[in-house]
């Protein structure tokens, strides 16, 4: 029953900091500005006849799209036409299911979460809370010691080999290879090659670092304060 407990307590810790890790990724993928930035420093689409005076443009209608804000993406020098082919536009919308994923995290795992908390707060108001609030302590001091070993893993990979990094990741989130493109003809991959990829992939872990830190905290306090202060407790009985 213990083990269960805490597994529960852990659970608990990863589905709330998942919750803010989602949110803060679903709010950097729909960053016109930062997306901007970025074609401006990797894009290459001088042979495909699109300006780079218009990438503001290009990244308010991609940004928009994935925000759910619109269905279509014009091109900004002829409204009438899309701003990509069709399997450009099939691979976007399979990139806006895993933005909506992401948001549906943040939602619904950041209300469960939420809630949770609230209810083991009422009622640790009722009786001595004490060991209720060590045991979420604990739990999210686990939840982010294995979130951070996965973060830390994946930040390793990207930096020894970000290319097959960015291909498993493909594999595992795509069902089809309409991600699979030609920068020579295909305007979507000329926008954002892997080096774009590579810079937004750092811009958005920068946007995490701060929950990154909590993390630490939650970790470091734990080890140095709460498992003494169970340890304590248990001695005492």
């Amino acid at each position: 029953m213990k083990a269960l407990k805490k597994i529960g307590f852990v659970l608990l810790g990863i589905v709330s900091l998942l919750a803010l890790l989602c949110s803060i990724a679903a709010s950097c993928v729909t960053n016109s500005a930062l997306m901007e930035q970025g074609f401006l420093s990797y894009a290459d689409t001088a042979h495909l006849n699109l300006s780079p005076t218009r990438y503001a443009a290009c990244a308010k209608g991609i940004c928009a799209y994935l925000d759910g804000q619109t269905n279509e993406i014009a091109h900004p020098d002829d409204p009438a036409q899309s701003l990509f082919s069709e399997d450009e536009m099939l691979h976007l919308a399979d990139v806006l299911g895993i933005v909506n994923g992401l948001k549906m995290v943040r939602w619904i795992g950041g209300g469960l979460a939420l809630l949770c908390i609230a209810a083991a707060w009422l009622f640790s108001r009722k009786k001595d809370g004490s060991p209720l609030m060590r045991n979420i302590w604990q739990g999210f001091a686990w939840a982010s010691g294995i979130l951070f070993t996965l973060a830390a893993g994946l930040c390793i990979w990207a930096l020894a080999d970000f290319n097959s990094l960015f291909l498993a990741f493909h594999h595992v989130a795509f069902t089809n290879d309409l991600w699979l493109m030609n920068p020579q003809t295909d305007l979507m991959i000329a926008l954002m090659p892997e080096g774009f990829f590579m810079w937004y992939g750092g811009e958005m872990l920068k946007s995490l670092l701060p929950i990154f830190g909590i993390m630490l905290c939650l970790i470091i306090s734990w080890l140095k304060v709460g498992r003494k202060e169970t340890e304590g407790t248990k001695d005492a009985k």
